[in-house]
């Protein structure tokens, strides 16, 4: 499961990876978003658009906005028939913008990202609840088994949609035998990660150097 990812880029970095996006004034940085958290989803209707929204998805038929954040990650493994997700993987696909998450992994925090540290694109599904002639935006992560970089330091990853195949992930119309071959784990030889901070479980904890590398203490057992 992954339940922390971070969005730092620079806003003109943003702007030149997204530039056909409208409303980029919808980007906040953030070195810890967890579930619950806003923040930004890409989607497309008759232009791509951008917009805040809370990450855990909230089904569409909910009698209330009570959202308990459960559905932030959907398997790859029956997401065609679940009731939460069979109508947001046909009708409301989005892009999630990262540039790295993290994994909690036998009692420590890793920071995974692209070894070139581009942008990640992670496939995303929202939905809407309306209530009271207002409107509630949430979103769930599309996860997929992890490649051979990422083997044994987890059993999933996000699923990533190449640049060539945003268009079509975010069109409408694109048919579900289409959109879900575009999920699938991501080549070998592209990723890294490096532990990082404990503080990283505090989900109002959150400033740079939560990017930065932890070294592990060696002990004499290192040595022998």
């Amino acid at each position: 499961m992954i339940s922390r990812y971070s969005l730092t880029l620079t806003q003109d970095k943003f702007i030149k990876s997204y530039p056909n996006v409208d409303k980029q004034y919808a980007y906040n940085k953030s070195y810890n978003i967890s579930p619950l958290q806003k923040s930004c989803i890409i989607y497309k209707n008759e232009q791509y658009e951008m917009c805040q929204a809370v990450w855990g998805l909230l089904p569409h038929f909910a009698k209330d906005r009570n959202n308990n954040g459960n559905l932030f990650n959907a398997a790859t493994v029956g997401i065609c028939s679940k009731p939460s997700y069979r109508i947001p993987i046909r009708q409301s696909r989005c892009i999630i913008p990262a540039d790295s998450y993290y994994i909690y992994h036998k009692s420590y925090w890793y920071r995974v990202m692209k070894r070139d540290r581009s942008p990640i694109q992670i496939a995303g599904m929202y939905d809407i609840v309306t209530l009271d002639q207002s409107y509630y935006i949430s979103f769930s992560m599309i996860t997929v088994g992890p490649n051979r970089d990422l083997n044994g330091l987890q059993q999933c990853m996000p699923a990533v949609i190449k640049d060539e195949l945003i268009d079509s992930w975010l069109e409408k119309t694109t048919p579900l035998p289409q959109v879900v071959d575009m999920l699938n784990v991501s080549e070998n030889y592209q990723w890294i990660y490096y532990r990082v901070s404990d503080r990283l479980s505090d989900e109002n904890y959150n400033t740079p150097d939560l990017h930065e590398e932890v070294r592990a203490e060696r002990t004499l057992f290192d040595l022998v």
